[in-house]
């Protein structure tokens, strides 16, 4: 009797043969390797609006897009169309995950159902980290776990540069040097908002810094269109973790996050007066705004709402709530400033009562209020 792996190379030599059939069961093989691209960036620098860009896109319609938040709400995954649980479906045909506890442990568990066919069979993975991650640990996960090393490949490192607040940020902040230096291609993003004779020399100034700490990453002019799907999932060299800078401590302690939520439905006029105080007392100790809010004049239309620094976005209506919890919710991550300054003007905004406290309005005609630039700037 032959023995079955004869019969296999035997019946492998005739004419017509298809593995799988002939009753000598189905053919092994190894499954498919995963593309995996990471998009990085401090906080505000784009890396939700260029995501939900590309995944518009036809060359990206079998992506799973995974999300890193940090805070007390998430927010992040809300603002990707429309949500179904922890797994969620765009209307793009992409999949979205929020992700929660260990990156190993998801990736490895997405790799299985994608095999199960408990998942569709998507092509790609998109990571967006957190503002404040070190991709570091995220390549280093990628080679030294055995599985995911043989089921994922790593295409690429995008890294995302505010243009208006870049410089300052690299100044201040050494997540976002660490975001640069581990990139393989740089995305300038917000280079539409500035203007003025001084604009070149800003951008070349920009440049430069980036180039001091990453001399090697192309870099592309996001508002200008210059990286598009094409340029996007073009796979990039690897990057040598050995020349990798050593892991970073945890998030500097200063950088917060606070979270508040409104029951009822604010009104536009107070939310624009929100917005004005809390740029003029945080001044640049704001790094991050972003939120839902429900406006008292279309209640079933949440209002997202984005701003870094000294960059607030135009407001953006949905059609509907992305999920069942129809209420504002707001994030704040600030710099060194403490929880009772903002949550002195979020109870003015949301009603809350609060001891001997001014509302908004009061707030905002005080002669002696800050000016833009900020009270702790």
């Amino acid at each position: 009797m032959k023995a079955l792996g004869d019969a296999r190379r035997e019946a492998a030599g005739r004419e017509g043969f298809v593995p799988g059939r002939d009753g000598l069961g189905p053919p092994v093989s190894a499954p498919k390797v995963i593309a995996l691209h990471v998009v990085t960036g401090f906080l505000g620098s784009g890396k939700t609006t260029l995501i939900n860009r590309l995944l518009r896109a036809r060359e990206l319609v079998d992506t799973l897009v995974i999300v890193n938040e940090w805070g007390e709400i998430g927010l992040d995954h809300l603002l990707f169309e429309a949500v179904a649980g922890e797994v969620i479906s765009l209307e793009a045909g992409c999949l979205c995950c929020t992700l929660r506890g260990d990156l190993v442990d998801l990736l490895g568990d997405l790799a299985r159902r994608r095999d199960q066919n408990a998942l569709a069979p998507f092509a790609r993975v998109v990571l967006e980290t957190t503002g404040l991650a070190d991709p570091a640990p995220i390549l280093r996960a990628l080679t030294a776990d055995p599985f995911l090393a043989t089921r994922f490949r790593l295409c690429g490192v995008t890294t995302l540069v505010d243009a208006v607040n870049g410089l300052a940020t690299l100044g201040a902040h050494g997540e976002a040097q660490r975001q640069i230096a581990l990139a393989d291609r740089i995305g300038l993003t917000k280079t539409d908002l500035i203007a003025g004779p001084a604009r070149a020399a800003r951008l070349e100034s920009l440049r430069a810094a980036i180039g001091d700490l990453n001399p090697f990453a192309p870099m592309a002019d996001v508002a200008a269109g210059e990286l598009g799907p094409a340029e996007f999932l073009t796979e990039t060299v690897g990057i040598s973790l050995a020349d990798a800078p050593p892991p970073a401590p945890p998030h500097a302690a200063s950088i917060r996050a606070y979270a508040f939520a409104a029951p009822r439905p604010v009104g536009a006029p107070d939310l624009a007066r929100f917005q004005t105080l809390l740029h003029a007392m945080l001044g640049p100790r704001l790094l991050r705004i972003k939120g839902l809010v429900a406006l008292a004049e279309h209640p079933d239309e949440p209002l997202v709402i984005q701003g870094a620094q000294y960059v607030f976005h135009a407001p953006r209506r949905l059609k509907a709530w992305p999920d069942g919890e129809r209420r504002t919710r707001v994030v704040v991550i600030v710099d060194g400033v403490e929880r009772a300054g903002v949550e002195r003007l979020w109870g003015a905004l949301s009603g809350a009562a609060q001891i001997d406290a001014p509302d908004l309005a009061a707030l905002a005609e005080n002669p002696l209020a800050p000016r833009p630039g900020g009270l702790l700037g």
